[in-house]
């Protein structure tokens, strides 16, 4: 067999150069005349925006509450203050503890206005997520209670089922479809019309042709998503372009630009091997299976393996615990200030001891009760956590749900810190109210005699504060993971694409 000779070859060569510079030009004109292009690329920026106007009023909402919490609280220690002073005057009448702002028992138990906040992210209109299911201020009370998710519940979790129509809604959901539609209809409309074969003879290869039509799309898909996301959230207000947000946002743009590449590398994929309807049929069933499927067989296991500890249970234990007599609870009272010598005094005068000084020890022996059942439950959602993190790096979709809302704080991880600081605000209270109620009870002297109220307690400006989270803290180290995973996924797909053996005209 005579070979080509050198000259010819690079003649070849050139010429081939030539052709496939001419057809991308020419695919890409086509794809940005397309109506169908301009119909999509509208109903999704239409889409998008229309998300980001939804989270960013959540977001706008949550802060509202929240400023509305601190001047509540604010004002409340205000007036209280303004009580104390004109209590301190002599009076005939002498106040009950319980409304007595003076009195360290009474305050700490009927008067005190304290909250734990978790104010929304700068972002947080990006992704709605838990944010509307678990409490985002919380009303910290010294007596242990049910854990907040079983005391709070603000929507029915069966309205919710897919999440609210959120930026996130759109881009996990709806784009894929839209990079479908776009994709499939360059090689699998071709194909079925017989116009691929003439392109097909221009090129070295079909291999080429099929990688041509992908970076047409890859051009025209990839920057158009991230610039309409970042158009939808400036319409929406969202500051996306802060100093504070930019590092996030970059990172948001990178696994957004992964997640696009993918599906676009799986559309060119598929469609390059058969027509238009078993194109749809097959990236449809791909796009149902990484969205539905496997978070629903996911949930099925983990609901199976580690079934939710029951929240009744919890309750009766806690209502068991807190079954005391008086006789019992003034038993308990005396036999915990006997312990501590600085208190014992109260202990011989324990039926003069206010009701509310008496729950210090009974508070202490509940959660000594109900600790083996709380602890078991605890340690069952950390198993079931932990394997539900796992599972979702099956689905691409999950992992790019899961990253959008951790970059918006609205997730779970940021909700577990929360209660987590809660749990430490409280004791902080405790700690701070405990012994001046205790001290009280030892000594029930008042510090101004004559007055209506006891005066004993008036550091009002001295009760701890809850410090709120910072919650663009550590989100780029935490959502570093999931962005190299898309891009690895996106790059496996495309190298799938080029190397090909099964493809045919």
């Amino acid at each position: 067999m005579v070979r080509p000779c050198r000259p010819c070859r690079l003649a070849r060569g050139e010429r081939g150069a030539t052709m496939t510079r001419a057809l991308f030009r020419l695919e890409l004109a086509m794809l940005l005349r397309a109506r169908f292009t301009w119909i999509i690329g509208a109903l999704l920026f239409a889409a998008l925006a229309w998300g980001a106007i939804n989270g960013q009023a959540n977001a706008d909402g949550q802060q509202a509450t929240v400023e509305r919490v601190k001047m509540h609280a604010a004002a409340k220690v205000l007036k209280q203050q303004a009580d104390v002073a004109r209590y301190s005057r002599p009076a005939d009448t002498v106040l009950p503890y319980w409304q007595d702002p003076s009195d360290a028992a009474g305050y700490m138990r009927y008067g005190l206005s304290a909250y734990a906040v978790k104010p929304p992210s700068p972002l947080a209109g990006i992704a709605i997520g838990q944010s509307r299911l678990l409490p985002f201020y919380i009303k910290t009370d010294l007596d242990y209670v049910a854990p907040p998710a079983a005391a709070f519940d603000f929507i029915n979790p069966r309205i919710l089922s897919l999440g609210d129509f959120d930026l996130s809604f759109v881009l996990v959901y709806v784009l894929p479809l839209a990079l479908i539609a776009i994709g499939a209809s360059l090689l699998a409309a071709e194909r079925d019309s017989g116009a691929l074969r003439l392109m097909a003879a221009q090129l070295p290869s079909f291999r080429q042709l099929v990688m041509l039509k992908f970076g047409v799309a890859a051009i025209v898909c990839v920057p158009f998503t991230l610039v309409a996301t970042v158009l939808a959230l400036l319409v929406a207000g969202t500051p996306c372009w802060s100093m504070q947000t930019a590092g996030t946002v970059l990172l948001l743009g990178a696994a957004l630009a992964g997640l696009t590449l993918f599906w676009v590398a799986l559309t060119a994929l598929l469609a390059s091997r058969i027509g238009v309807v078993g194109s749809y049929l097959r990236l449809v069933s791909v796009w149902i299976g990484f969205t539905f499927f496997v978070p629903a067989a996911g949930a099925l296991i983990i609901d199976t393996a580690y079934p939710a500890p029951s929240p009744l249970l919890y309750l009766d234990d806690l209502r068991r615990a807190n079954d005391f007599t008086p006789a019992n609870r003034d038993a308990l009272f005396a036999a915990f200030a006997r312990a501590e010598p600085a208190y014992a005094a109260a202990a011989e005068r324990v039926d003069k001891v206010s009701y509310a000084t008496k729950q210090i020890a009974v508070q202490q022996a509940v959660e000594r009760q109900i600790e083996e059942r709380a602890s078991a439950a605890a340690h069952q959602n950390e198993a079931a956590a932990g394997r539900a993190a796992a599972l979702r790096w099956l689905s691409p979709a999950m992992v790019f749900d899961t990253l959008l809302q951790q970059a918006a704080g609205s997730g779970v991880e940021r909700h577990k810190r929360f209660l987590k600081r809660t749990g430490e605000y409280t004791d902080e209270l405790r700690a701070f109210f405990w012994p001046r109620a205790l001290a009280e009870a030892a000594n029930p002297a008042n510090a101004c005699q004559g007055c209506a109220a006891r005066l004993n307690f008036t550091d009002h400006d001295k009760i701890p504060r809850f410090q709120a989270d910072r919650p663009l803290d550590g989100v780029a180290a935490s959502i570093g993971g999931a962005v190299g995973y898309l891009w690895v996924l996106a790059c496996a797909v495309m190298l799938m694409l080029w190397s090909g053996r099964r493809f045919r005209l």
